[in-house]
């Protein structure tokens, strides 16, 4: 008998890309997925029930109150867990601010500031445009003149 050659097996090529492992949920996502999916199908029951019910009824009360404790049940178990802040209008804006900059091409830059920071842009801006500015007695009295002149008090009412 002949000895045949063995042939060692190829390598498999390289994926090209990094491939997505599916089902590998932890269990805490697992634990999520459960009580979102529970509470979903609890809340569709109780809809459906009150659906046969008539408007302005005590079973109608009563199933708007399961809704309501249901959702604050809900919302205090995800907030245990670490799912929800304790705080939520601590990360609540209330208010949006924002500082734009105008180039002299006509190009805007806009950014988003807080109130602190919208006081020292205004107080640094405030300084910059002083720069160079005299406030002698005798600028005050050219600047005077010239708003006598040309501001707003210097255009003549028509006569009636």
């Amino acid at each position: 008998m002949e000895e045949q050659e063995t042939v060692a097996p190829e390598a498999a090529p390289k994926a090209k890309r990094a491939y997505k492992s599916r089902g590998k949920m932890s269990e805490a996502e697992k634990l999520m997925r459960d009580l979102d999916a529970g509470y979903k199908h609890n809340r569709k029951m109780i809809e459906k029930s009150m659906e046969e019910c008539g408007k302005g009824t005590n079973t109608y009360l009563a199933h708007v109150k399961a809704l309501d404790a249901q959702l604050l049940e809900y919302a205090r178990f995800r907030r245990e867990i670490g799912m929800l802040p304790k705080s939520v209008a601590s990360q609540t804006t209330t208010e949006y601010i924002f500082k734009a900059h105008v180039g002299k091409g006509g190009s805007v830059q806009t950014t988003a500031v807080n109130t602190k920071q919208l006081h020292d842009i205004e107080r640094a801006e405030e300084k910059e445009y002083k720069k160079g500015m005299s406030d002698s007695p005798e600028d005050e009295a050219i600047r005077a003149r010239f708003e006598a002149q040309y501001g707003d008090e210097a255009v003549e009412r028509e006569k009636e």
